[in-house]
């Protein structure tokens, strides 16, 4: 067989001679497109990734479950060439390379790097970089579980800022910022400074810290501080007018206008997936420091990153830093309005009147603590509504298939991201409407003559009350006797069938009967 009929799959087996071509263009999304054209050649590999375009499963019988969650593109695109052929994860010199250079332009980093290991990878990375054997580390409490376990490892000696409490009627904890730069004042002082400082600067219950004041007042204490900042919940709040001031990397710029030989050097890390559209894993290293930095910070990815890298993951980091270019704004706009709107309606629609929101417009509002609220983030309490916020969760995933994955006590967090749309958003609505008219707050029922609710004590599970029977001190004194032995008191409405039904109404009835 010659290698021209081995080949014949298509116009891409056989290329043109570079003379032919031209000069390329340069490409928005250089890696992406890369992975894609070695997506469309039919290679075959005697290396690794046997699943790759389906070939070890062409005639088994998971194929169509495997194409079912994966589908064919996705199976192509993910390769395991490096090197020569596509790039090198490690020393990139291609495509890869000129994808983190963008990147690096976009987000204002001296040198940016795409990892498919996630965050906590990232954060291991940064830390590896910038401390040193028997360093001295200020770390914020309130990190990531993967910043504890890191600097863990290392052998520096951590001292951790406390945190605090939001307030009284909100449960968002944080670091409690002013003592933490008294600290590291105070060990400048003495002369003995913290030679890196880890921050926890977007929190994922929707707290933000003034970083602007914070890396202003280090820089202005001990210049040579060494700091990372994990930005895992903000990566897409660089494309916002009104988010990016607050973000690490431009208050870095900042610093670096009025002082263009700045010697503080900053590792940032981004979570990719969970604000832009990159795939699960995605995540940004971003360095501002000298090449000696950049150098060890490669080092330390060599060391702590998978040797095989998600082409498809990496690929997805190119195109989402393109997306929020050209596309963030308008999408964070969107988000901002529609987590206005769903705050509004909790507040003013009756029909929400068992919700309460918590934290913006009225708690993080004292500029002294050094944080503010993160506006794409609504905390509302549904503790009126007489059920737990783990069975809230429950309900809107298996009913309504919404999911929610924060709770906070009697509060759960709504993360109105930017692949959250206005249906998306009135679905939300009419489920917390529905919601409200299924469970009703027994408290609130008790304060009634009489009862249109079904008032439940589970166990046994038998009905207190029925609808338009009176209520006696006698019932509310055996409620609360359920309640002191470990009963769960449920409240139900149910219109009553004489009653034409108005389109909610008759919505209410199928959640009930459901």
């Amino acid at each position: 067989m010659t290698p021209a009929s081995s080949t014949a799959l298509g116009p891409e087996a056989v290329p043109q001679a570079a003379s032919e071509l031209g000069p390329p263009e340069p490409s928005a999304t250089p890696l992406a497109d890369a992975v894609l054209r070695v997506a469309r050649r039919d290679i075959a590999s005697f290396h690794a990734l046997p699943l790759s375009h389906g070939r070890s499963i062409l005639n088994s019988r998971t194929k169509a479950v495997y194409e079912a969650l994966f589908g064919q593109a996705q199976l192509a695109a993910d390769v395991s060439y490096s090197g020569t052929m596509l790039d090198s994860f490690f020393r990139p010199h291609g495509p890869l390379r000129e994808a983190q250079r963008l990147a690096a332009r976009t987000f204002g980093a001296d040198t940016t790097l795409f990892l498919s290991a996630g965050t906590s990878t990232a954060n291991r990375v940064a830390l590896a970089a910038l401390t040193r054997p028997g360093g001295r580390v200020l770390a914020d409490r309130s990190c990531h579980q993967s910043v504890h376990f890191a600097l863990g490892s290392l052998t520096v000696d951590v001292e951790y800022a406390p945190m605090r409490r939001c307030c009284d009627t909100c449960p968002r904890t944080f670091a409690d910022l002013p003592l933490l730069l008294r600290s590291f004042a105070e060990a400048a002082a003495e002369g003995r400074p913290f030679d890196t400082v880890v921050l926890s600067a977007v929190s994922y219950d929707g707290v933000r810290y003034d970083l602007p004041t914070l890396l202003g007042e280090m820089s202005r204490i001990h210049p040579t501080v060494n700091v990372l900042v994990d930005e895992a919940w903000g990566a897409i709040h660089r494309f916002h007018p009104h988010l990016r001031p607050l973000t690490a990397l431009a208050a870095v710029e900042q610093l670096r206008a009025e002082n263009p030989s700045l010697p503080m050097t900053v590792a940032v890390t981004h979570s990719a997936h969970k604000s832009m559209s990159a795939l699960r894993q995605g995540s940004y290293l971003h360095l501002v420091g000298d090449r000696e930095a950049q150098e060890r910070t490669a080092q330390a990815l060599f060391q702590h990153h998978t040797t095989s890298p998600s082409f498809p993951v990496l690929a997805s980091l190119d195109l989402a830093r393109l997306q929020a270019e050209h596309e963030g704004e308008a999408l964070l706009d969107r988000s901002l309005m529609l987590a206005r709107t769903l705050r509004t309606e909790i507040a003013t629609d009756p029909r929400l009147s068992a919700y309460r929101t918590l934290g913006p417009e009225g708690h993080l509002t004292d500029p002294a603590m050094l944080v503010s609220d993160d506006p794409t983030r609504v905390l509302v309490d549904i503790r009126a509504l007489g059920i737990t916020a783990a069975d809230f969760r429950r309900i809107l995933f298996d009913e309504y298939a919404l999911y929610v994955a924060r709770e906070s006590g009697g509060a759960v967090l709504f993360h109105v991201h930017i692949g959250v749309d206005e249906g998306t958003l009135l679905r939300l609505l009419e489920a917390l409407r529905v919601i409200q008219r299924t469970y009703r707050t027994t408290s609130a029922a008790l304060h009634e003559d009489s009862a249109d609710h079904f008032i439940i004590a589970y166990p046994p599970g038998i009905p207190i009350t029925v609808p338009g029977e009176k209520l006696c001190d006698a019932t509310r004194a055996e409620i609360r006797a359920l309640r002191a032995s470990g009963s769960e008191i449920y409240t139900l409405y149910q219109p009553q069938p004489a009653a034409a039904p108005a389109p909610e109404t008759a919505s209410a009835t199928t959640a009930a009967s459901e």
